[in-house]
């Protein structure tokens, strides 16, 4: 049984270890959950390896009966490291269900789509900003009576708004002008759906909103669209690259914690 637990747990470190190191290789990308995906990793790899051995490795010769406190130690790393196993796949559970469960339901009623932003580069929209809009356009063109709200400012970086990248694409593929709204004062998730409900409840658009974006992070943009009143939210999701996935996952872990304990959201 113990050697069974112990292999499960180093599969879980060699997986953390392989999606932690999948960003910086192939895509030289750093962030917060690519950062506690290889402190995961090396964190359960080193308990695994001193699990039994620390104490004969650090003080040879005295009776193992002595090291209570390394038995406590080693037992409160161990419940830790499963809870956050187990947190985390509650809430990849509850991420997978919002971004790949509410698709928006056919019919006749219209509907407004919010795009939300992301990294504009130099020579154009990032990878996963141009696959959101290619998402919304697709979306756009089998429903005609949809209108859409692009949502992004200006980074630092940036040469423009995300919501200007968005709307210059959207315009260069045929959707016309009028069926387009620009929130371009964001600089988080928080502030696009709520920056993008003041256009919507101005204009006068349809309440029924489908959300645009990678499928991790739907999740939150359905409780911060909530906190906002809406009550019809769907879901039409980009596709994120498999190597980035588990690393933004991690991340977007934390800013539900911090949506739901900081800005009073709700997972339900």
């Amino acid at each position: 049984m113990k050697r069974t637990l112990m292999a499960l747990a180093l599969l879980t470190a060699l997986a953390a270890l392989f999606f932690g190191l999948a960003p910086l290789v192939g895509y030289r990308i750093f962030n917060l959950g690519v950062f506690l995906l290889l402190l995961y990793g090396v964190g359960v790899i080193l308990l695994l390896i001193f699990w039994d051995a620390f104490p004969d490795m650090m003080f040879p010769g005295y009776p193992k009966e002595q090291y209570l406190w390394w038995r406590i130690v080693r037992g409160v790393l161990a419940v830790v490291l499963v809870l956050m196993v187990a947190g985390g796949s509650f809430l990849s559970v509850l991420m997978f269900r919002a971004g790949k469960m509410n698709p928006p339901p056919k019919g006749e009623e219209p509907t407004t789509v919010v795009v939300l932003g992301c990294l504009v580069r130099e020579n154009g929209p990032s990878l996963m900003l141009r696959r959101r809009i290619e998402t919304a356009l697709g979306y756009l063109r089998e429903n005609p009576e949809a209108v859409v709200v692009v949502s992004g400012g200006q980074g630092e970086k940036e040469p423009m708004s995300e919501a200007q990248a968005m709307e210059e694409y959207l315009l260069e593929n045929g959707i016309e002008q009028g069926r387009i709204y620009k929130e371009d004062r964001s600089t988080s998730t928080r502030q696009n759906v709520a920056f993008s409900a003041e256009i919507i409840r101005a204009e006068g658009l349809p309440a029924r909103l489908v959300m645009v974006t990678d499928s991790y992070h739907q999740m939150r943009a359905g409780i911060y669209a909530r906190t906002e009143g809406f009550e019809e939210v769907y879901a039409c999701s980009s596709r994120c690259p498999w190597g980035l996935l588990p690393a933004y996952g991690v991340r977007e872990m934390l800013a539900i914690g911090q949506a739901v304990i900081l800005n009073g959201g709700s997972l339900w």
